[in-house]
């Protein structure tokens, strides 16, 4: 599920040409300690590896049958947990409690994008780094970046996602499954064969859009879920397999769990991330390895049990004020467990956000009014609220809801909210309005919320596809309704934006930043339409308003390079890609932005290897083709550069600068006559290319041609 809000987009890739250049001018915990169950582990002692494997919004329905064969086979040699739950339908904060042993009030991660692990919370892979095993992760999503702090206790966190201008803050970016296990699978091959490994594996592919392998939607008869199900669940098979090849499937704990469920329609909800009902929060759980018994259990479990029993199950000593259980201690099968739930996103759209508790055959849910109540023995599709029926039970989950929540750790923001308040009032930006919205009482619940999520993903959608003026009229409804939403208020203000009205889009932003001030997408959108508007000093300050919010935000030091570069000053312009890059190097524009840059300051060795990294990260972009083939026209190397210019215009037919560029290169070759030919192409370009088209009317009168 996306952050609390869809990115604004960043802005635009600045590219140059030579004819622009010729005829324009230079436009807070207590640390925990493992200690050895039954005494120190004596040196060199063999102590078992752990492949961890967690898939993203894997449904637990989905496995056992056809498409999960790998999960069913370490399932028979291991454990299969048949209850289980996820306690939120949010990947950042699922995986956080997976990683801690800790419910979302106790870490404080409760949103994707928002919030970040402090580093005082000790994590498995802290734990076990500091006890001599060699730990490395393999990410498939932006979402769970190293910027959001489950970075920590790795050796090697390989979150590489090439992103595009347009997903470089977009947290659903992803990369494939297969791609995935091969960067795993080599990590896994470096390992020496006497050191312990920890091996996360995350497996984004179940993740909406549904996209599988054409073999996969063959293989799932046509269901593209399905199919993204069966090809993770193959990758899972290339994981188990490498493991077996180095003569260590004995010897190695193998976790599989997913991070919560998926809706599909269930009470409405599409994907995830609104409701806490059952599809959204059952998950698949199996273990097998050294000290696994071969069971089925259907007792309630819970991702934070995964790290208590891992602990166990390696001979560690867990912390002792854990979350989880350990799922094979002693009368644990027969424990009263129950598993809480919780999602805050609906609050970012102006609505109600929910907090639930399942406790043997009940479940609560509050946060809609009024509460709700299921029996799950009889009523598993939780179709029958017996709430009003059962009022007692009602009152002690929610009393049970509050005391799970009373020890709630402070939201893990990148900076202090006293901090960042002071350096937005220092910059200008002063709330009129500190909720940020309606108070959470008058919040309306979040089944109404469902109602109308159709159409602002089909308006998202148009957005995503290019037609943000066909997406204009659904958010103005949608922002004028719930005038609480800073979701539907962004997302307005972006189709605005995009649609060519960023006057118009500058009015909803400035709006929404004043109910809203330390929202980094929202002052990130502002600062793009102020550009688009042509108001640099606006635009300036809200990216210096992003950063105070959020140090760590590389789109804002993109946008201060593009302003800079706007202007004229080169040499800022390049030290601020240089400073974004450093924050984040998997955007190909801020390599292409860089490489711009230097060639502006004469720095060409610098700029060439700019262009090279956007390459390696993107083989397709343009502009990066585009920039090595300036560099090579600049070097006196025309012949060279022509190769490049045909390269991108071949990918994309109407980049105009390349072709103006590629006549260019065929006039400083000496071919005039091909030179006009492609000057004369340039002329006919769209009226939005018009700097294009008035650079090549002077070159073509340059050569004496019309």
């Amino acid at each position: 599920m996306s952050a609390a809000h869809p990115p604004s987009r960043s802005p635009r890739t600045l590219v140059f040409t030579l004819a622009a250049l010729a005829l324009l001018g230079l436009g807070g915990l207590a640390a925990w300690y493992l200690y050895p169950r039954n005494g120190a582990h004596a040196p060199g002692a063999s102590r078992p590896n752990v492949l961890l494997v967690s898939i993203d919004t894997l449904r637990a329905d989905r496995t056992g049958g056809r498409l999960t064969p790998s999960l069913n086979a370490l399932a028979a040699r291991g454990a299969r947990f048949l209850n289980a739950r996820s306690p939120v339908p949010l990947t950042l904060p699922a995986h956080t409690s997976l990683m801690t042993g800790l419910l979302p009030p106790r870490h404080g991660v409760r949103m994707n994008g928002v919030h970040r692990l402090s580093p005082a919370v000790p994590t498995l892979a802290t734990m076990l780094q500091r006890s001599g095993y060699q730990t490395g992760a393999v990410i498939g999503a932006y979402v769970l970046d190293r910027r959001f702090g489950l970075a920590q206790g790795f050796d090697a966190y390989d979150a590489k996602i090439p992103r595009r201008e347009e997903m470089a803050g977009e947290l659903e970016a992803e990369r494939r499954g297969d791609v995935v296990a091969d960067r795993a699978i080599a990590w896994l091959n470096a390992q020496p064969s006497g050191a312990p490994f920890f091996l996360w594996v995350h497996l984004y592919d179940p993740h909406a859009p549904y996209a599988p392998p054409a073999a996969w939607l063959e293989r799932a008869g046509g269901q593209p879920y399905d199919g993204e199900v069966a090809y993770s669940d193959a990758q899972l098979g290339r994981l188990l397999e490498a493991v077996a090849a180095r003569g260590q499937s004995d010897h190695t704990l193998v976790i599989v769990v997913g991070d919560h469920g998926e809706s599909m329609g269930d009470h409405g909800e599409p994907t995830h991330g609104l409701l806490v009902y059952e599809k959204a929060v059952r998950i698949p759980l199996v273990m097998a390895g050294p000290g696994v018994p071969r069971v089925e259990r259907a007792d309630a479990t819970s991702l934070v049990d995964v790290l208590p029993t891992a602990l166990a199950l390696l001979r560690r000593e867990s912390p002792g004020d854990l979350d989880g259980r350990d799922l094979f201690a002693a009368k644990a099968e027969a424990a009263d467990a129950e598993s809480y739930l919780e999602t805050d996103y609906p609050e970012a759209a102006g609505f109600a956000r929910l907090r639930g508790l399942v406790d043997g055959r009940w479940k609560y849910i509050g946060g809609t009014e009024p509460p709700e109540l299921y029996d799950l023995g009889s009523d598993p599709g939780e179709q029958h609220d017996v709430s009003a029926e059962h009022r007692g039970v009602v009152e002690a989950m929610a009393g049970r809801v509050r005391e799970l929540t009373a020890r709630s750790a402070p939201t893990a923001t990148v900076t202090p909210s006293a901090e960042v308040a002071e350096r937005l009032r220092a910059l200008g930006y002063v709330s009129s309005a500190p909720s940020g919205g309606l108070d959470e009482a008058a919040r309306p619940s979040p089944r109404l919320l469902v109602t109308v999520w159709p159409k602002f993903q089909e308006a998202t959608g148009d957005i995503a596809k290019g037609r943000p003026e066909r997406a204009v009229p659904a958010l103005a409804a949608l922002a004028r309704e719930f005038a609480g939403s800073l979701l539907f208020q962004n997302s307005y203000a972006r189709a605005l934006d995009e649609a060519g009205r960023s006057a118009d889009a500058l009015g909803v932003y400035r709006r929404a930043v004043n109910n809203w001030p330390q929202n980094a997408a929202l002052l990130q959108g502002l600062a793009t339409a102020a550009r688009n508007a042509g108001l640099p000093d606006e635009a300036m300050k809200a990216e210096q308003a992003v950063l105070a919010v959020d140090p760590t935000d590389a789109a804002a030091e993109n946008g201060i390079g593009l302003l800079h570069a706007d202007q004229g000053r080169a040499a800022p312009a390049r030290d601020a890609f240089r400073r974004a890059i450093a924050l984040d190097p998997n955007v190909v524009s801020y390599w292409v932005n860089l490489g711009n840059a230097c060639r502006a300051v004469g720095e060409a060795p610098e700029a060439d290897e700019a262009y090279r990294r956007a390459l390696a990260l993107d083989e397709g972009s343009v502009d990066a083709m585009n920039g090595i083939g300036v560099l090579l026209v600049q070097a006196g190397r025309a012949g060279e550069a022509a190769g490049w210019f045909e390269r991108a215009v071949a990918a994309s037919p109407g980049f105009y600068e390349a072709w103006l560029n590629l006549g260019i290169a065929r006039q400083e070759q000496g071919n005039r006559a091909a030179a006009a030919a492609v000057y004369r192409r340039v002329l006919t370009a769209p009226a939005r290319h018009a700097r294009e088209r008035e650079a090549a009317r002077q070159l073509l009168a340059s050569l004496g041609s019309k």
